[in-house]
């Protein structure tokens, strides 16, 4: 019975004109819509959004360590836009562009493997940010000497390193095709004799499906969580020596960080597992699927990678007052410190002379 099931399924793969050829088409246009449209949209957006988030996060008032790992994940995620658009929204927009020579050689030593690396750094700049955030949370006796700018710029030195060796394989998996070796309309790159090999697809499952989604979405959930309970408990130890308004305020604080936290962090599950899962589908092969769709179903999946690398800026401005502040400073849109400062300094400066002419009256 398995067997006729299996045999089933593979003639209908492997026949013309059948509903595996037709969900095979709906697969191109959804991968077509996905990178040529949305990615694009998601591209533009995010890179505007990444690029205020260094301005705004380099500020004087916003240096801290935390906000060192920010930038770091926002020049991370800005590579990961730049180099998906120029590997995948491109060809899908411009796809005689994938039978050049000279893009077969940037997609095979540069596009290829500099787009997962980044795809890395990104994931892993959030655990940083989230260690460093535990740490100031629930180590705050020694926050001051462990979450230091200099600690966390060596923080991200060796997040990179380790980022950058795991990737090493990534750039010996595809080559390039010279015009002379293939059809005129054939793509001038293809996999390596060790992007072909078992343990090529074993590295992708083992080391970026396990390393990419499943270490560092354990963590930050586990810290996360590890942070929502020291908060919880602070706010119930001084809850006696609060008023009834003050309680109120330490609970929508309690929700908002409890909502944040949590967003963060299934935000992240969420756009990153259907990458993981088709990915690791794809590295399967498993006989009674049709290797066609699946290809393209990973490469629809990767719009989730983008879209988590476009929606930080958005999530800052709808969590942290500071950061909104911040930002209208920077777009000219509320005024400046010195300009604060001044119009309040001149208030009681008023204020006082009013009260010095009441009390003259008086």
């Amino acid at each position: 019975m398995e067997n006729s099931t299996t045999n089933d399924v593979r003639g209908v793969t492997n026949a013309p004109n059948t509903v595996a050829d037709d969900v095979m088409e709906v697969a191109k246009k959804m991968h077509w819509v996905t990178s040529s449209i949305f990615g694009t949209i998601f591209v533009i957006v995010g890179i505007v959004g990444n690029i205020l988030s260094v301005l705004i996060w380099s500020r004087k008032s916003m240096r801290t360590s935390t906000g060192v790992y920010l930038i770091a994940q926002a020049l991370s995620d800005m590579g990961l836009l730049f180099f998906f658009f120029i590997t995948d929204s491109l060809t899908m927009l411009v796809p005689s562009v994938k039978t050049s020579y000279a893009f077969g050689v940037f997609f095979s030593y540069i596009g290829y493997p500099i787009f997962f690396l980044f795809v890395v750094y990104s994931i892993w700049m959030t655990v940083g940010v989230t260690v460093d955030r535990y740490i100031q949370v629930c180590w705050f006796t020694k926050a001051k000497e462990m979450c230091s700018n200099k600690r966390a710029v060596v923080g991200i030195g060796i997040i990179a390193f380790l980022c950058f060796l795991i990737n090493t394989p990534h750039f010996k998996t595809y080559h390039p095709i010279p015009a002379s070796d293939r059809e005129p309309d054939d793509a001038a790159f293809d996999l390596t004799e060790f992007g072909m090999t078992e343990g090529s697809k074993r590295y992708e499952f083992w080391v970026h499906c396990m390393f990419l989604v499943l270490v560092p979405w354990l963590t930050i959930f586990i810290l996360n969580m590890l942070i929502i309970s020291r908060v919880v408990r602070a706010n119930r130890g001084m809850s006696k020596r609060k008023s009834i308004q003050g309680q109120e305020k330490a609970k929508k604080a309690e929700n908002q960080m409890t909502r944040l936290l949590l967003t963060v962090t299934f935000v992240f599950l969420i756009l990153i597992a259907l990458q993981c899962v088709t990915q690791c589908f794809f590295m399967m092969q498993p006989e009674i699927a049709d290797m066609r769709i699946v290809n393209e179903a990973f490469s629809v999946a990767k719009l989730g990678i983008v879209i988590n690398s476009s929606i930080n800026f958005f999530l800052y401005c709808l969590s942290a007052r500071k950061f909104r502040k911040e930002l209208f400073k920077v777009l000219g849109l509320r005024r400046g410190d010195r300009e604060e400062s001044f119009s309040s300094s001149t208030a009681s400066t008023t204020l006082s002379t009013a009260k010095f002419k009441m009390s003259f009256k008086a």
